[in-house]
């Protein structure tokens, strides 16, 4: 219903501003056609040009010219007047500037006709039947077109979905407190452990007596927050999403909703979901990217409550799980040398050999673990979002430096792939495994969700609350009767982020202690990278943390490669490796090569469902808007954004990728431009418009195109930029280390042997006043003060002087690279580099024609901001944009006289920005 008054309020504005529009180029037209009638009836070509010199200034309609129409219309005037006396000025050259003078009011008609043109395909857009609603899903194996299959398929998928639903929510899952405990308690040992635990729970237990000791849960601010983050997740439906717009809009009822819910904090302990004998009814809900959720359908009061409390408790834990990173004997890392290896290497390189502690491979890892991936759904303070899990859900409007899930998504590619890179060259061989848990948040005990919360800390009031929220009456509306859920976290729920993170924290630590490794996890997708043994023993703890946990691996999702340059590999260590392929969206990382290749029979499945999408849409602009969020968004990140580690290869598989599914599209298509000449094809069997430019359709909408998405523009404008060969780069590394080791073995093997001496006791100090003393040339230090190389530098162990005298080892030089070697943190750095845009170069004309637009307060692409290289004007350019511009820089002054295809104050921009704001959902049954 909502979408329906919307329609018709969108569609009155819209012919308002078209009748609008069509009153002005009748009125264009009949001064065009009454000016050129009277030229026409002139005989003296300079008496022509004269008449129509003179109805530019005269007739008001003529007046609106674009900004290099008035210097034109000078110049010409002031040659014809020559030409009344001067032959040097020809009849001919008369002619041409009468050419010129009607090709501007040709090009004004033009610019009219294509206002028009757009004017009417936003009206079919708007009037389409279900404009802004889902279209039925398709399934990859139907080879049908009948949609009443389709629904058929999707029906009976959504009934399978609720059945499985059903039969695990309900069951409870009994799990034993007693193993969890002990094994919680495991992670924790030692005095760095109990001092860790008991800083752990002493922010738990403060945390939770704060919020229920410190009077009201809202004001104004958190009320207002609160609203607005439920507006942009998928925990309500429209209507109720609808009845929070109001709330913003009335004072009066955000307080008394204020009011209500302090008092419904008050009372915590009395709390419940109010349903009475009835259930919450549950109901599946598709996602943007076609996956469909069984969903609980809150209540507005309830959500807002409840969001507010799991915000709150979000914020609080994560920063006390975070700083159990900190604790050196809680987690384990290595950033620095140890300080017998500093010292050695202090000696052989040079007192100013050591790179910054932070420019180093490890500590880079550590660093982007920690800021993108370690607990990254939860919010890290107050107002600011919790994370998505959607490649659609957008950057939270709190922090725009905060990672979307897309763009995490794309740096855990990189990273695996660059370990990838790494790990196989320094040590010859490499593993990465893949898993997630088979309905986690749907199905995680109950038991083990209260066990951990107690382990934590939490006061049995609190627990009590969390019981009661995770544990509603829920009707699933099949006419059955209500009941308790007893597993599972609500999904799209604040819920269902705080406590999954809580309990998979542990798993993360897990690891970390038993493996020393990293466990990249986005929610449930798990991902290791790294040694194969380490990845075996953290498969292993894996598997350990399931098993008490009552969780259940995923196994179609769940794989392993063992990449090795030697022989054989390790059977043991393969063996307890998972088995299964390792990919992510469209790619599959290679068992033999190592390389991450486009899953083209994956593809076909999807490029088929596009098409069947693109059929089904009931509009041009529906069209476009389906084609440029499936092309332009959903297959530019899920072959893998260019990037070093990928190398130029890459980028050309995904070039030729881009190819066949276009000639799979528009088979048939003749042309080698086939998606503009489809829509040319749809808007002449529509419009009855005909010789419709390209640039029309590719210009982006703020200089009046159409903005049809070219998915081959954003991949070479990166093209060039590419390392070609990312092994070429670590070759690059080898020679920059093997040239560093030379380098520092010939400065020591140069020094004299007092000068080593000096050397020596700057990073070996005597603690007696006799033993400072220096040597002779010739004399030796006391054996008595040294100690055996390789033990600890402190001031008791030390190098032996006598085994001092030789440049170490090449293995000795490099034994610790990943955390002190500054050629391999610039190779790392590199590789995991996305390249930069090389801009394409404007021309003088073009860059003068925007500089006009923004002279006179038009709106262009070329503010959106890119990394160009093509000067100051560059700087401001949207690559993309820029690139279409200037390619169609020719038909587009031929056709509009300018860069601006149409005055875009002809069209109600209202109505294009409130359609475009609606994302198109991507029908696929997954």
């Amino acid at each position: 219903m909502a979408s329906s008054i919307l329609s018709q309020t969108l569609q009155s504005v819209t012919v308002t501003k078209i009748e609008e529009l069509a009153k002005q180029r009748e009125y264009f037209e009949q001064c065009k056609a009454d000016v050129l009638r009277d030229v026409d009836e002139t005989g003296d070509p300079r008496e022509k040009v004269a008449k129509l010199l003179n109805s530019f200034k005269d007739v008001d309609c003529f007046k609106r010219r674009d900004p290099d129409a008035a210097g034109k219309l000078r110049n010409i005037e002031r040659w014809q007047q020559q030409s009344q006396y001067d032959s040097t000025v020809p009849l001919q050259a008369v002619q041409k500037f009468e050419n010129t003078l009607r090709s501007i009011l040709d090009i004004e008609s033009r610019r009219f006709e294509f206002a028009d043109l757009y004017a009417r395909l936003l009206t079919e857009w708007i009037g389409s039947p279900g404009n802004g609603e889902p279209e039925p899903a398709f399934s990859p194996e139907d080879s049908s077109d009948s949609f009443e299959m389709v629904e058929s398929i999707q029906k009976e998928r959504l009934e399978q979905l609720r059945e499985k639903f059903e039969k695990v929510v309900f069951e409870p899952l009994e799990t034993n407190e007693n193993d969890i405990e002990k094994y919680l308690s495991g992670l924790f040992q030692g005095d760095a452990g109990e001092k860790a635990l008991k800083q752990l729970r002493g922010t738990v237990s403060w945390t939770g007596e704060s919020m229920l000791e410190g009077g009201k849960l809202f004001d104004e601010q958190s009320l207002k927050w609160c609203v607005k983050a439920l507006l942009k997740n998928e925990l309500l439906n429209d209507d109720k999403k609808a009845t929070l717009r109001e709330f913003l809009k009335d004072e009066a009822v955000m307080n008394e909703i204020r009011d209500v819910l302090n008092m419904r904090f008050a009372n915590l302990k009395n709390w419940s979901w109010g349903l009475g004998d009835k259930g919450m009814p549950v109901v599946p809900r598709q996602s943007l990217n076609g996956k469909w959720r069984v969903m609980m359908d809150d209540d507005v009061l309830q959500a807002l409550l409840t969001h507010w409390i799991g915000t709150k408790w979000a914020v609080a834990l994560k920063a006390a799980l975070k700083s159990m990173t900190q604790f050196s004997g809680i987690w384990k890392r290595r950033t620095r040398l140890p300080s017998e290896e500093q010292s050695r290497k202090t000696y052989f390189q040079g007192i100013n050999w050591y790179p910054n502690a932070n420019e180093s491979v490890e500590a880079e890892r550590q660093r982007t673990y920690r800021d993108h991936f370690f607990l990254a759904p939860l919010p890290s303070k107050l107002f600011e979002e919790a994370g998505g899990y959607d490649d659609d859900d957008d950057v939270p409007e709190s922090d725009p430096n905060k990672k979307s899930p897309k763009d995490i998504k794309q740096l855990l590619l990189r990273t695996l792939a660059t370990e990838v890179l790494i790990r196989r060259s320094l040590d010859g061989e490499v593993a990465v495994v893949q898993s997630d848990f088979q309905w986690f948040a749907t199905g995680i005990a109950h038991t083990s969700i209260f066990a951990v919360l107690r382990f934590l800390g939490f006061q049995e009031e609190w627990i009590s609350f969390f019981k009661k929220a995770l544990e509603p009456p829920l009707d699933m509306l099949t006419g059955e009767p209500v009941r308790i859920r007893k597993r599972g976290l609500p999904m799209a729920h604040v819920f269902e982020k705080f406590i999954g993170e809580i309990v998979l924290f542990f798993m993360d630590l897990a690891v970390n202690q038993e493996s020393r490794m990293l466990l990249y996890r986005f929610h449930d997708d798990l991902w290791l990278c790294g040694s194969p043994a380490r990845c075996a023993k953290a498969w292993q703890s894996m598997e350990r943390f399931a098993k008490v946990m009552g969780l259940e691996f995923n196994k179609h999702k769940t794989g392993s490669v063992y990449l090795s340059n030697r022989k054989s590999k390790d059977s043991k260590i393969a063996q307890i490796l998972p088995e299964g392929p390792v990919s992510m969206n469209f790619l599959t990382l290679d068992a033999n090569s190592g390389q991450w290749v486009i899953n083209q029979e994956h593809v076909q499945e999807h490029v088929g469902q596009l098409q069947k999408q693109l059929v089904g849409s009931k509009s041009v602009l529906e069209w476009i808007k389906t084609w440029n969020s499936c092309i332009g968004r959903f297959f530019s990140y899920t072959f893998g954004e260019a990037a070093n580690c990928f190398g130029r290869g890459h980028l050309d598989t995904i070039l030729q990728t881009h190819q066949k599914m276009q000639a799979f599209l528009f088979k048939g298509t003749k042309s080698s431009n086939a998606v503009t000449e489809h829509l040319k094809s749809m808007i002449l069997s529509r419009f009855n418009v005909s010789d419709i430019p390209d640039s029309f359709l590719l210009a982006h909408e703020s200089l009046g195109g159409l903005a049809l998405r070219n998915p081959f523009i954003p991949l070479f404008l990166v093209r060039d930029t590419l390392i070609v060969d990312p092994q070429l780069r670590i070759q690059s590394f080898f020679e920059e280390e093997q040239k560093e080791y030379q380098n520092a073995k010939t400065d020591f093997e140069s020094q004299t042997k007092q000068q080593r001496w000096r050397r020596y006791r700057e990073v070996y100090p005597k603690e007696d006043e006799e033993a400072d003393r220096a040597p002779g040339i010739d004399e030796e230090p006391s054996a008595s003060t040294v100690v055996d190389p390789g033990k600890p530098s402190t001031s008791s162990r030390r190098l032996l002087w006598e085994n001092a005298q030789s440049f170490w080892s090449f293995e000795e030089f490099i034994q610790w690279r990943e955390c002190s070697s500054g050629p391999l943190y610039r190779a790392y750095q590199q590789l995991m580099a996305q390249p930069e845009k090389e801009d394409i170069v404007l021309a003088p004309e073009v860059e003068r024609a925007w500089k006009e637009l923004q002279g006179v307060g038009g709106s262009t692409p070329f503010t959106f901001g890119s990394s160009g290289a093509g000067g100051d004007v560059a700087d401001k350019v949207d690559s993309e944009a820029a690139w279409t511009v200037q390619y169609h820089a020719d038909e587009m002054f031929e056709k509009f006289g300018g860069i601006q295809v149409l005055d875009m104050s002809f069209l109600p921009l209202g109505v294009l920005k409130a359609l475009k704001s609606r994302k198109v959902t991507w029908q696929m049954v997954l």
